[in-house]
C-alpha cells in the first residue's frame, strides 16, 4: 500500500493544510462573531451549526494526517478510519438533537440545513466505514477516501459560509 499512497501525498498535504487553515479561521470567526452579537439566546441552537462544521474540518485534517503516515499498514489505517467514521455517526445523533431543538425553537430550518447537517455527513461516514472495511480486507480504496475527504471538506466550507451569513444577518438586525 505504501507505494500507492505516495502518489496521493501532495493531495493530502494540500487538503490537510486547507482543513487546518479553516479550523483556525473558524476560531477567529466565532470569536469575533460572538463579541459582535452579544449574549447568545440558546447555545444549543448555535452549537447545532458550529460543532459539525468544525468537526468536518477536524475529520479532514486527521484523515489527511493518517493517510500521510509512511509506515501505517492497511489494516491499521482501516481500523483508524473506521473508528473515526463510527464516532462521527454517533456524534450525528447529538447534531440531530441540536438541530431539532433549533427547529422547534425558531421553526426556520430548511431542507438544505437537514441535508447539509445530517444527510451528507451520514452518507460520507457510511462510505468511510466501507473504505475502512476494504483497507482491513487488504483493498486499496484510495480514490473513495479522497472523494469522501473532499466532500466532507466542501460540506464544512458550506457550513462555515452559512454560519458567517447567519452572523452577518443577526448582527445587522441589532
Amino acid at each position: 500500500m505504501t507505494m500507492s499512497v505516495v502518489a496521493w501525498q501532495n493531495f493530502y498535504i494540500l487538503v490537510g493544510t486547507a482543513a487546518a487553515t479553516l479550523i483556525g479561521l473558524m476560531f477567529v470567526a466565532i470569536t469575533f462573531g460572538a463579541s459582535m452579537m452579544g449574549k447568545v439566546e440558546n447555545p444549543e441552537t448555535t452549537r447545532a451549526f458550529v460543532d459539525p462544521t468544525l468537526t468536518h474540518f477536524v475529520q479532514v485534517l486527521v484523515t489527511s494526517c493518517l493517510m500521510l503516515v509512511p509506515s501505517i499498514s492497511s489494516p491499521v489505517l482501516g481500523a483508524l478510519l473506521g473508528a473515526i467514521a463510527i464516532f462521527r455517526v454517533g456524534a450525528l445523533w447529538r447534531v440531530f438533537k441540536h438541530m431539532r431543538a433549533a427547529h422547534e425553537r425558531h421553526n426556520d430550518l430548511e431542507l438544505s440545513d437537514w441535508i447539509q447537517g445530517i444527510g451528507v455527513p451520514l452518507v460520507m461516514h457510511v462510505l468511510l466505514v466501507a473504505c475502512a472495511v476494504l483497507f482491513v480486507m487488504g483493498g486499496s480504496p484510495l480514490v473513495l477516501v479522497a472523494i469522501v475527504t473532499i466532500i466532507v471538506l466542501l460540506n464544512g466550507v458550506y457550513g462555515a459560509w452559512e454560519l458567517v451569513v447567519w452572523i452577518a444577518l443577526t448582527r445587522s438586525q441589532k
